[in-house]
């Protein structure tokens, strides 16, 4: 089983506002990434049905993947997907997407937006972007959200390390030692740092390692997977608590596999990561 736990559902059955401004916010207004982003987006909006994700997820063998919203409401004006999307979403495959709701944590109305997510549309997890959002994840005013996912029984996804395609993004605060502080005040909480912590590796290691409820993925960068502590995680017996991401669209599908393949590490470690992992985290039975 391969389980992706990362993917973003941009296609023309999502809310989409105002594309130029999503750009102009995003990637800035004489960017190269915006004079590549805005076809990019033009395309996801228009021509994509979610229906293609699905025919790519076979293609690639691919089982089950998590979806997720990407709200920006406070920092820069502007939500991609929203989590009413994200539940129509899996309406519509539910054997196939799992629905990750995202949380504008400097709103006023957060915990309203919380309980939303998973009480109202059944949404299976939360998805966070502090460097994108602008906020400490360490900093303890916003302990009761994280309190609310414990009572919630639900994981807490969050972006690991810098962000370098948002303009404006806030690089400190995607880094894992900040997880590492609201881990130990909430150790019933599923915590997983994504993008490999990137470029903070061994950061990251030091945090998985040291919190039982706290996974790391490896979106983003298969490009950087030489500079990931493999071996450590071997060494230290927590092959478990790494899980496969890709970030789809943003890096595709096709990067991923043969990236994976080439690594050297175990055919078992190869499988726990590709879907045995986040089958056992999301409670999921083959």
């Amino acid at each position: 089983m391969i389980i992706d736990m990362h993917v973003h559902p941009f296609c023309k059955e999502a809310s989409w506002g105002d594309l130029n401004k999503i750009v102009d916010a995003m990637w800035g207004l004489d960017s190269i990434k915006r004079k590549f982003m805005r076809p990019m987006l033009e395309h996801l909006a228009t021509k994509t049905s979610i229906d293609d994700y699905i025919t790519l997820m076979d293609k690639f063998t691919i089982d089950k993947a998590v979806i997720v919203s990407f709200n920006l409401t406070t920092a820069y004006g502007i939500c991609l997907v929203t989590n009413d999307d994200v539940a129509n979403l899996v309406a519509r495959h539910p054997n196939r997407f799992i629905g990750f709701g995202c949380v504008d944590v400097p709103a006023p109305d957060a915990m309203d937006q919380l309980d939303h997510a998973i009480t109202s549309l059944g949404l299976k997890g939360i998805k966070l972007v502090p460097p994108c959002q602008k906020f400490d994840i360490s900093d303890k005013k916003y302990d009761p959200l994280w309190k609310k996912m414990v009572d919630l029984d639900v994981p807490l996804w969050t972006h690991g390390g810098h962000q370098v395609s948002t303009s404006g993004s806030v690089a400190k605060y995607g880094h894992p030692m900040l997880v590492d502080e609201m881990a130990m005040r909430h150790e019933d909480l599923t915590i997983i740092i994504g993008h490999m912590g990137t470029p903070w590796f061994w950061d990251t290691y030091s945090v998985v390692l040291r919190h039982p409820r706290v996974y790391v993925d490896i979106s983003a960068h298969p490009n950087l997977y030489s500079y990931f502590p493999w071996d450590a995680y071997t060494n230290d017996n927590i092959e478990n608590k790494v899980l496969f991401g890709s970030d789809h669209p943003l890096t595709h599908w096709n990067k991923y596999f043969p990236a994976i393949e080439a690594l050297p590490i175990s055919k078992g470690f190869k499988k726990r990561i590709l879907g045995e992992n986040a089958a056992k985290l999301l409670g999921i039975k083959k």
